[in-house]
C-alpha cells in the first residue's frame, strides 16, 4: 500500500505544480505508472487464461463493456459471436452504429438466383431427374440464401431493421407466392436497401412491387365498370392505412390514442375513405414478363405465372379510375391526373399524416428493444421521425439511432424495471444461437430450410399466416401482464405447443448438434461445433462466464447459474467437456434469462 500511495503522490505533484486539477482515479483501466504485486499468478492450462495481479486495476478483468456491447447486439443484430462483441466493446456503441449504417447490403435477389443455380446443379449431379427440379427459385431458395447471408454478413444492424420492417409491412409465402422465391427476395431487398433510408420511399416501392400487388390484390385492380358490377378491390387501400402508415385511431405524438369530447377513440378513416382510396390503386399491372410461349409484351390482366415478379408494376391508364378521389382527412386528389400522379399524391398525404411517426416508431421500438416503451420514449423517437434535425421527415437512419441510443434502451436503471423487456421472438432465438456458435458443413453450404422450426414454433422469416404478422403489436396475454396494463406481442405465438417445440429444436441444436438443414439430395446438415467451448467446460464457471456474455449479456441470474453449474459438475464421464458444453447451452437458452431480453 505504501508503494501504491507513493506512486500516486509522484503522479499528482506535477499537476499541482502547474495549477491543474488531476481528476483521474485508480482502477477500471486507469493504471498509469502503477505496479501491482501479488503472492502468485493463477494460470489455467486448458484455456490459457492467467489471473494477473495488474488486472485488478487495469480494466482487463472487467466485463462491463463486453456486456454492454452484447446487450446492444441483442437489440441491433440477428445475433453476434464473441469476436463481434469484443469489437463493439473496443470501438464503442455510437461508432459501431455509425459504421453499420455505412455498411452496404448485398442483393437478396442476386443471392437467391445464385443459390438456385448451385442447388440445381447439385441435384443434377446427385441423380435428381431434371423434370423434378424447379424451373425457377421458390421459397426454399429464399430460405437458403437468407440464412447463409445472415450467418456471415457484416451489415448486422441493417438486417435486424430489415426483419423488423418485414414484420410491419407484411408479405408472406403463406400464399401462392411460395413458388416465387425471387419475387419475395426482391421485395425483401426493399427493406434491406432502405433500412436507413426514408420511410416514404419504402411505402412507394412496396406499393409498386408485384409481389405485394398480388398479395394484397391491387395487381390488375380495375376501375369501376358499373354495367359489369366491377369495382376496385379495397384490400391494399385498407392495409396501407391500417398497417403500413396511420393505424386505426388518431394518436398523440407519444403513441397514446386521442379521444373525442365523449371519451371515445377517434378513428383515422371510414369505409368511404377505403372505397375512395381503392380508386387510387387501380390500373397497376405487370411491368415485365418472363419468357413464355404465349405473349411477348406485358399487358393489364396478365397473371403472375408469366409476369416478371421482380420488376415494379406499371400504370395502364385505360384501367385507372378517372376523376377526383376524396381520401382520408378530407383530402381531395384532383381529377385529370395520371394514375401515377394519383398514387404519388395519396402516398405523400398518408406519409405526412401526424400518426405515421408514433405508429411506425412504436412498432420499431417493440421489434428492437422493448414491448412497452414509455410514451416519453415514443415521443422522443417520433419527433425524430417528424424532423431529423435538418427538416427531413421519415429519415430512418436518424430514427434507428434515436431508438438504440435512447436512455430506455441503454441505461442500466431500466433493466430492473418490471415494465422493461420483451419475449425474444422464436426466429431471433434461432439466429442468435446459429450466429454465435461455431458450425461446420462438409461442402460449405450453410443453408437452412427452416420448415421444421416454423412448424414447431410458429415463426420463420416471410412466413406469417396473414398480413397481420405472427403477432399483433398490442397483444395482451391473460394474467399478470394484462392486469398491469402491459402488452407482450410475442406471447401471441407462445403456447403449450410452440414452447415445447422450441425446447425440442434446442435439444437438436445442442445435443444432436443438428443446427441447419436443407432438402437437397445427399447434402449433410450444418452441425454445431464445440471445439472452442470444450476447453472452457473443464471449469463450468469459466464456461458460464463466456456464455453469459455471448447470450445473456451479463443477465444470467444466480439461480440459473447455480442450476447449470451444479448439473455440469455432475458430468464426469469420458466426454465430460463436450457434454458440459451441450448441457450448459441447452439450459441457458431454455432459461428465462435468455428468452426474456431486457
Amino acid at each position: 500500500m505504501k508503494q501504491l500511495l507513493f506512486f500516486i503522490y509522484i503522479l499528482i505533484i506535477p499537476y499541482y505544480t502547474f495549477s491543474q486539477k488531476y481528476e483521474d482515479y485508480v482502477g477500471a483501466g486507469h493504471d498509469r505508472d502503477i505496479k501491482v504485486y501479488s503472492s502468485s499468478n493463477k494460470f489455467e492450462n486448458s484455456t490459457g487464461f492467467m489471473a494477473k495481479p495488474e488486472n485488478t486495476i487495469n480494466g482487463i478483468g472487467l466485463d462491463a463493456k463486453l456486456m454492454e456491447a452484447s446487450r446492444l447486439l441483442s437489440q441491433a443484430s440477428l445475433g453476434a459471436d464473441m469476436k463481434t462483441i469484443r469489437y463493439v466493446a473496443k470501438i464503442g456503441i455510437s461508432q459501431w452504429i455509425e459504421e453499420q449504417m455505412n455498411t452496404p447490403p448485398e442483393s437478396y435477389l442476386q443471392n437467391i438466383l445464385d443459390v438456385y443455380q448451385i442447388t440445381k446443379q447439385w441435384e443434377l449431379d446427385h441423380g435428381v431427374d431434371s423434370t423434378d427440379i424447379d424451373e425457377s427459385p421458390n421459397w426454399s431458395h429464399f430460405m437458403y440464401a437468407w440464412w447463409e447471408y445472415n450467418l456471415f454478413n457484416d451489415d448486422l444492424l441493417r438486417q435486424r431493421v430489415a426483419l423488423a420492417l418485414s414484420e410491419i409491412i407484411v408479405l408472406s409465402f403463406e400464399s401462392d407466392l411460395g413458388g416465387f422465391g425471387d419475387a419475395v427476395g426482391s421485395f425483401y431487398d426493399i427493406f434491406s436497401e432502405n433500412a436507413f433510408g426514408n420511410y416514404k420511399d419504402i411505402l412507394k416501392k412496396v406499393t409498386y412491387h408485384p409481389a405485394m400487388g398480388f398479395y394484397l390484390s391491387h395487381l390488375n385492380n380495375p376501375k369501376t365498370i358499373e354495367e359489369d358490377n366491377i369495382h376496385p378491390d379495397e384490400n391494399y387501400a385498407r392495409e396501407v392505412m391500417q398497417l403500413f402508415s396511420i393505424g386505426l385511431y388518431e394518436l398523440n405524438n407519444d403513441g397514446t390514442r386521442k379521444k373525442d369530447a365523449d371519451g371515445n377513440y377517434i378513428p383515422t378513416y371510414t369505409n368511404d375513405d377505403i372505397k375512395e382510396m381503392a380508386k387510387v390503386f387501380t390500373g397497376l399491372g405487370p411491368g415485365a414478363l418472363v419468357p413464355n410461349q404465349w405473349v411477348d409484351e406485358p399487358d393489364f390482366g396478365y397473371g403472375i405465372w408469366i409476369t416478371d415478379m421482380t420488376v415494379p408494376m406499371k400504370m395502364y391508364e385505360d384501367w385507372h379510375e378517372p376523376g377526383e378521389k376524396h381520401i382520408v382527412g378530407n383530402f381531395t386528389i384532383p381529377g385529370g391526373q395520371t394514375g401515377d400522379q394519383d398514387i404519388e399524391m395519396a402516398l405523400d398525404h398518408l406519409f405526412n399524416h401526424p400518426n405515421v411517426g408514433p405508429f411506425i416508431c412504436k412498432q420499431l421500438i417493440q421489434r428492437l428493444v422493448k414491448s412497452n416503451p414509455t410514451p416519453a420514449y415514443v415521443d422522443r423517437v417520433a419527433s425524430v421521425f417528424n424532423d431529423n434535425g435538418s427538416g427531413v421527415r421519415g429519415d430512418l437512419k436518424s430514427v434507428i439511432k434515436a431508438i438504440l441510443l435512447d436512455p430506455e434502451a441503454r441505461d442500466c436503471s431500466w433493466i430492473n424495471d418490471e415494465t422493461n423487456g420483451k419475449l425474444r421472438e422464436p426466429l431471433l432465438r434461432y439466429t442468435q444461437f446459429a450466429r454465435a456458435i461455431d458450425k461446420d458443413q462438409a461442402y460449405g453450404h450453410y443453408w437452412n430450410i427452416g420448415y421444421g422450426y416454423w412448424e414447431s414454433t410458429g415463426q420463420m422469416v416471410m412466413s406469417s399466416p396473414s398480413v397481420f404478422n405472427f403477432f399483433l403489436p398490442y397483444f395482451q396475454p391473460n394474467g399478470p401482464l394484462a392486469e398491469k396494463g402491459l402488452i407482450a406481442p410475442e406471447f401471441q405465438i407462445h403456447n403449450s405447443k410452440t414452447s415445447i417445440g422450441y425446447l425440442n429444436s434446442l435439444f437438436e441444436w445442442t445435443r444432436y448438434e443438428y443446427l441447419l438443414n436443407n432438402w437437397l439430395q445427399d447434402d449433410p446438415a450444418v452441425v454445431t461445433d464445440y471445439y472452442k467451448l470444450e476447453p472452457l467446460a473443464r471449469n463450468p464457471e469459466v464456461l458460464l462466464n463466456y456464455l453469459d456474455i455471448s447470450f445473456t449479456y451479463g443477465m444470467l441470474s444466480d439461480r440459473t447459474r447455480r442450476i447449470i453449474r451444479e448439473n455440469c459438475y455432475n458430468l464426469v464421464n469420458s466426454s465430460f467437456k463436450r457434454n458440459r458444453a451441450e448441457l450448459a447451452l441447452y439450459l441457458l437458452m431454455a432459461s428465462p434469462d435468455f428468452n426474456i431480453s431486457k
